[in-house]
């Protein structure tokens, strides 16, 4: 009888292990991870969403989502992102409207599916909604590989929504 509770309990044990060394979701992105290289995003307003945003003194969020295609059979459809999604970051800009991504990490696991290392970086800015409920701003959406980040600042046009498309200069 106590061979037998013995045998029980080891398979248990073996069981939950097995299930929790497997149990990794396509969406599980707590596991290693891989630094990105540090960039910059810097935001250049019009004149009118620059007084806008001053009037109801609202800042700026910078979201950067990663992303890339995968090794035969390695990916899953992720629309609208490609289909290995390797992790976003959220960053404030800050007294010089520039956003800095100096810590960011992505899924390494994801990172591992990717065909090309060379993964792809969209860029999405808005207002951050900390005064206003709406998102006040129209801009530019940088969607490059990170080869064309890495080391440098990019600028993004913005604009309230609604005015004309204003080429900042």
């Amino acid at each position: 009888m106590r061979s037998i509770a013995i045998t029980l309990m080891c398979s248990m044990v073996f069981a939950i292990a097995y299930s929790q060394r497997h149990k990794t979701p396509v969406d599980d992105y707590s596991d290693l991870t891989v630094a990105v290289p540090e960039f910059a995003i810097a935001i250049k307003l019009s004149p009118q969403a620059e007084k806008r945003l001053s009037d109801l003194h609202e800042t700026i969020k910078v979201l950067a989502m990663f992303d890339g295609d995968p090794l035969p059979g390695q990916g899953h459809y992720n629309a609208p992102m490609r289909d290995v999604y390797l992790g976003s970051d959220e960053k404030l800009v800050d007294a010089n409207n520039i956003a800095k991504f100096s810590s960011t990490k992505i899924s390494q696991r994801h990172w591992n599916q990717l065909a090309d290392k060379d993964y792809h970086v969209t860029i999405n800015v808005f207002s951050a909604r900390k005064t206003f409920k709406n998102n006040l701003l129209d801009c530019g959406v940088p969607d490059r590989q990170i080869s064309t980040f890495a080391g440098k600042t990019i600028e993004v046009n913005c604009w309230l929504i609604g005015e004309p498309d204003f080429p900042v200069k």
